[in-house]
């Protein structure tokens, strides 16, 4: 049978109104898809997939309209979770929280669609379109979880070994040979990622019945997560082995690709037999009655969605977006007992914070502590870094600012410090990989008015600047290097003397010019 070709003009008539929406919700989102694609372009993190995904979502989208010809018209109902969409998205702006922005992006574009399209033919394009969403890095909420899970298992595997080893946290010390730690990147974020959108496109290209898609999702989270932890357990165990010369420690990137690759193999053999059932079932036709298409519905919707996102963008809190090339100043006092030490890093270490609209960082000695030959038993660090309002690039918590450079330096042990603020500050040891050296932090979260020492509660605390009349965020960080001294009890020291002088310069400057 002859299909009788649409001319390009058709095509293009037929296309405007969808355009005209991506176009003005591409043009409110803005900010938030360049840091959505800001992400895709770091190919060494979990969301290096964001291009070809896209793509395939593509391919998908024209392949659906293919099989399933698409009718505009106008379903008014869907205004009202299009609306709910908007209301999430004017929030999280109003809130400076960029995930909740993030999580916004693909049910406002599918409840726009919907407005058109009406859920009879939405539905088809559900997998096409939410394919993407495993490219919004808000997954990264499940890391630590993920983390701990790993850890978990590994603690079960290797107790089933003769193997001494401890368990603190997502570190895993084997006794006598070397310590691992379960970091980010060893979460299988990235395996589980890819591994749903594979089960996801196989299922939306083979698979005929809802119940067999879903059964393979399951599986292919199932299968991800195993190959994750079985190449964990084969790094440890070959650094156990080996005494931590196993090439695999070095190279465990690659290492876990391959062995992702070998859990296809059943995954997909099972997949086949989803498919070969699903064929066998031959479920009955349903002759769903087609829309009649309407040119003046169509230009309807496509008006009351410009509408409702018009008017989203004129409610948008003020969009201070500038970023200070050169951060501000703070003038601390630390009265006669400290002095300086020239240099911004101590013994090498320093916190990695950018686009900080104040900051503060010096490196001190306490003159009370130099011993009779003029030398100096401990070198402190003081560092107060101070976003007046979070906004993007310029947040406390972002994936680009941590505590401390992971390829150099690793976490020994975790500590509370006692002050007299008291407030809660988390303490760390860390410990360089290259020379050995140790360096002792003492930091704390002072987020819109609330104090966090951990990153996500900090991130969730940008909620609570709705009911107050602050918008800062600022870590407070205190740091010592020393030979013979009780690190402890000399940072819990240290933090009692400069958080107080950190504190009234962060109110004097950052919230009093803010009234």
């Amino acid at each position: 049978m002859n299909r009788e070709w649409i001319p390009s003009p058709a095509i293009f008539r037929q296309l405007l109104p969808y355009l005209a929406t991506i176009c003005a919700l591409g043009l409110l989102t803005f900010p938030t898809i360049e840091g959505v694609v800001t992400r895709w372009l770091k190919l060494d993190e979990s969301y290096s997939h964001g291009f070809l995904l896209l793509a395939v979502s593509l391919f998908l989208i024209a392949r659906t309209s293919v099989r399933h010809s698409v009718v505009s018209a106008f379903y008014p109902f869907w205004l009202i979770p299009l609306g709910f969409c908007l209301v999430g998205y004017w929030l999280g702006e109003l809130i400076r929280l960029q995930a909740l922005q993030q999580l916004m992006l693909i049910p406002m574009l599918l409840s726009a669609l919907a407005v058109m399209m009406g859920w009879r033919q939405i539905q088809f394009f559900l997998v096409p379109i939410g394919l993407v969403f495993l490219t919004i890095p808000v997954w990264d909420f499940l890391s630590w979880n993920l983390q701990l899970i790993t850890v978990a298992v590994n603690k079960f595997l290797l107790g089933l070994l003769d193997i001494d080893f401890e368990v603190e946290g997502v570190f895993v010390y084997l006794i006598g040979v070397g310590t691992f730690e379960v970091a980010n990147g060893c979460s299988g974020l990235r395996y589980l990622l890819v591994g749903q959108a594979l089960v996801l496109i196989y299922g939306e290209m083979y698979l005929s019945r809802v119940r067999s898609r879903v059964m393979l999702f399951l599986l292919g989270v199932a299968f991800a997560l195993v190959a994750n932890w079985i190449r964990v357990f084969v790094i440890i165990y070959m650094g156990y082995e080996t005494n931590m010369q196993s090439s695999l420690i070095e190279d465990h990137d690659n290492f876990g690709w391959w062995v992702f690759a070998g859990t296809l193999v059943p995954l997909y053999f099972l997949a086949r037999r989803l498919e070969i059932r699903d064929d066998a079932a031959q479920p009955a036709a349903f002759e769903a009655r087609e829309p009649t298409p309407n040119s003046a519905l169509t230009v309807v919707s496509v008006s009351s969605i410009i509408v409702l996102v018009a008017a989203a963008w004129a409610m948008l809190p003020e969009k201070r977006a500038m970023i200070a090339e050169n951060p501000a100043g703070y003038s601390i006092d630390l009265g006669g007992q400290y002095a300086p030490v020239f240099g911004a890093q101590l013994t090498g270490w320093r916190p990695q914070l950018r686009n900080a609209d104040r900051v503060y960082v010096q490196t001190l000695f306490d003159r009370q502590h130099v011993n009779s030959g003029g030398e100096i038993d401990e070198t402190f660090y003081l560092g107060v870094f101070t976003y007046e309002f979070q906004r993007h690039r310029a947040e406390l918590i972002q994936y680009s600012n941590s505590l401390y450079d992971r390829e150099f330096w690793i976490p020994e042990q975790f500590f509370s410090v006692d002050n007299r603020l008291d407030i809660p500050v988390q303490g760390m040891t860390l410990k360089s990989r290259v020379t050995g050296a140790r360096v002792h932090i003492a930091y704390s979260y002072l987020v819109e008015g609330r104090w966090e020492t951990d990153q996500w509660r900090a991130k969730l605390a940008q909620v609570s600047g709705f009911f107050n009349n602050r918008d800062d965020a600022s870590l407070l960080i205190a740091a010592l290097s020393c030979d013979d001294c009780d690190p402890r009890a000399s940072l819990a020291g240290f933090a009692d003397s400069v958080f107080p002088s950190a504190l009234a310069s962060i109110d004097r400057e950052v919230v009093r010019s803010s009234d």
